[in-house]
């Protein structure tokens, strides 16, 4: 029997706004109080969850009762007929609670006044399932757990603002089913790959987030300083070679490691910097025998998860069950565009080459580079059906064995999926002398500016002269899978807490900064309503350019255009511009401007055509307009097909969400 110490007691008179949904909750928690109930009780002992009572009384006919108490406790997220019927949930499901005079004394029914929606109480009674067919307990008596203050989102509508699902993940599992049952799809498919490994004989270890030597990927690290050792150190890219340095040791011949790792790089809906992901290295294995083993375990997996090999996705149906497509990287480059890339042997031809489809790379690239940039932009997509990309070029494959047949290539793959990267793996590198060259050639790149490229690890190398075996090594974004067997878009989804911009202690997160008059009382009053968070510029560069003249030049010019086609009263009045941090900034014009980068031209490109399709105004530059603007320049660039433009910059501007959905990809311009 549950006891609440309830007293009759007058209501207490105070000038609490009932209408407001957070003040009437703190009235009935003053009320539970002055009764002398305790809203936050430290325990409470139940006999069954939800999913058990709806399994343990499914054979009750309608009407029929028991003479069975049941305990059980959750969060009510429905309160119909004054407190007669609550719909109570816990992890496991909802069961109806039903609470009548006929069972329950003045004392408990009085409590059930004070019970608001989020509230989470315990209740006792028998099971009965109601002449409609509902099953229910028949409430003796409850107990408020937690009194909630914070009024929940309503439940037809849901909790639709992305921002707030993300910041305030709790809400969001409170009210989605989807979010919820999402997470718990994401815990099966990492039990379900341990268990896989654990039959593979495979021992899991943990390696170091802090590193001295940034390695293991190629990736622009984050940089944190130990205070005791007083040293930088960087979060890991990846554990790749902490991991080799075990089997070196001997520690066994397969480990593998799931955790997290980090890259300070742009945040998209593939990507967020902090992501999960497995690696494992399987002494005595070349990259065939780990893509049989791949292959395998991601299937055991979508079985597992889904009790078939078939899943759809967006519509589309993907088949984990049959042998999975395996061609060459460059196989795959001629089949969708015809070029042959091994056909041209030096950086420049393959420049050329890639040109001829418009793909534009730095004049600095070597034929991997090259290579690797034409497969990104023009077969990536494409790689629906499970398929390994099979021999990658060596350039860009510093810790990859050479090619058994081809020194120009590596034994490397990466799986793709849905046109998602999903796996990268080699047969190891293993030669010191090799491998001791191959860092110096990173460590040249990273001197030529290459923020991605790898550091020597000097006592890596010494591993290896101990004495590395043959290995096949593997690596696989956890995100990126559980998004695909969850049918999820975004990788926020499918993380709990996802890395968001903090919000800044003296912002209103939802206060609007009104305008301030810098010209005449008239045309403060006319524009003192306006919403500087409505609309903004975005400016994309090309992140191939190299010449910050040219680059500055073009969004001079764009910026330009775009104001002289679009200018309007209301977008362009004389108002102090309030700023994210609350700073003020006099301005022509209150909108922000931001300024992003494009992998390159043709991502512009895309948007740009985006951007027509939507109605958004903009005004865009190529690189063929930095030779001067004379009429027949113009008329010859306004000639040439869209393909074979090479765009500098695009500017637009436009409704904040319409432009948030056309630019999320990109990360900022730095």
């Amino acid at each position: 029997m549950i006891v609440n110490k309830a007293m009759t007691q007058e209501k207490s008179t105070d000038s609490t706004d009932l209408t407001d949904p957070r003040q009437a909750k703190e009235h009935k928690l003053q009320q539970l109080l002055e009764m002398g109930v305790n809203p936050y009780p430290p325990k409470f002992d139940r006999t069954h969850q939800a999913a058990e009572i709806q399994t343990k009384y499914d054979g009750l006919e309608n009407g029929e009762e028991t003479e069975d108490v049941v305990r059980v406790a959750g969060r009510i997220m429905a309160n119909r007929n004054n407190g007669m019927f609550i719909d109570l949930m816990d992890a496991s499901g909802k069961v109806q609670i039903f609470c009548h005079k006929q069972s329950m004394d003045e004392e408990a029914l009085a409590l059930l006044k004070l019970y608001d929606i989020g509230d989470i109480i315990g209740a006792e009674g028998t099971m009965r399932r109601t002449p409609r067919g509902e099953l229910s307990v028949r409430c003796t008596s409850t107990l408020m757990l937690t009194k909630s203050l914070m009024p929940l989102p309503d439940k037809h509508a849901g909790l639709a603002d992305v921002e707030t699902r993300y910041r305030q993940r709790y809400l969001d599992l409170v009210v989605n089913e989807e979010s919820r049952e999402t997470l718990r799809a994401r815990s099966k498919i990492i039990r379900s790959i341990r268990d896989y490994m654990e039959d593979l004989g495979a021992i899991e270890v943990e390696t170091p987030n802090l590193q001295a030597i940034m390695g293991g990927a190629s990736a622009k690290p984050f940089i944190t300083h130990h205070n005791a050792l007083d040293s930088d150190f960087y979060l890991r890219v990846a554990p790749e070679l902490a991991l080799k340095r075990l089997i070196v040791g001997g520690l066994a011949d397969s480990v593998y490691e799931i955790g997290r790792c980090f890259r300070n790089e742009g945040i998209s809906m593939k990507h967020n910097p902090e992501f999960t992901s497995i690696e494992g290295y399987h002494a005595y294995k070349d990259y065939f025998d780990i893509m049989d083993m791949v292959e395998d375990l991601v299937r055991n997996v979508v079985e597992k998860l889904h009790g078939t090999t078939k899943i759809t996705f967006d519509k589309t149906e993907i088949d984990f069950g049959k042998p999975w497509k395996r061609a060459t990287m460059c196989e795959l480059i001629k089949e969708h565009t015809g070029l042959d890339f091994m056909a041209v042997e030096s950086a420049q031809d393959a420049i050329d080459l890639a040109k001829t489809k418009g793909v534009h790379v730095p004049d600095n690239s070597n034929w991997g580079q090259v290579v690797a940039e034409v497969f990104d932009e023009r077969c990536e997509e494409k790689m629906i059906q499970p398929t390994h990309v099979m021999d990658l070029p060596m350039d860009i494959s510093p810790l990859a064995k050479v090619h058994r047949d081809n020194p120009r290539l590596v034994e490397r793959f990466e799986t793709y999926i849905n046109g998602w990267e999903i796996a990268n793996a080699f047969s190891e590198l293993n030669d010191p002398k090799i491998q001791g060259l191959r860092f110096d050639e990173q460590v040249k790149q990273g001197e030529a500016g290459d923020e991605e490229a790898q550091m020597k690890d000097d006592d890596y190398v010494t591993a290896l002269e101990v004495g590395l075996p043959p290995t096949g090594g593997w690596g696989m974004g956890i995100d990126r899978l559980v998004m695909l067997l969850t049918n999820s878009s975004n990788i926020r989804d499918v993380i709990c807490f996802p890395t968001l911009k903090p919000k800044k202690s003296e912002q209103g997160s939802l206060s609007k900064p009104k305008a301030v008059d810098t010209v005449s009382v008239t045309e403060s009053q006319s524009h003192e309503n306006l919403d500087e968070n409505a609309k903004r510029f975005v400016m994309i560069v090309n992140a191939k350019e190299e010449s910050m003249g040219r680059l500055m030049n073009a969004l001079g010019h764009t910026m330009a255009g775009l104001v002289g086609k679009s200018a309007q009263e209301e977008d362009f009045c004389f108002v102090d511009y309030k700023d994210a941090d609350g700073n003020i900034h006099p301005s022509i014009s209150h909108y922000p401007v931001i300024v992003l980068k494009a992998k390159n031209s043709n991502k512009i490109k895309d948007i740009r055509v985006q951007a027509i399709e939507k109605g958004i105004p903009f005004s865009d530059f190529t690189d063929t307009m930095t030779v001067g603007t004379t009429k027949a320049q113009l008329e010859a660039t306004a000639k040439q097909s869209t393909d074979s433009l090479n765009y500098l910059g695009l500017c637009m501007f436009g409704n904040r969400g319409v432009l948030s959905e056309l630019t999320g990809k990109l990360s900022l311009y730095k």
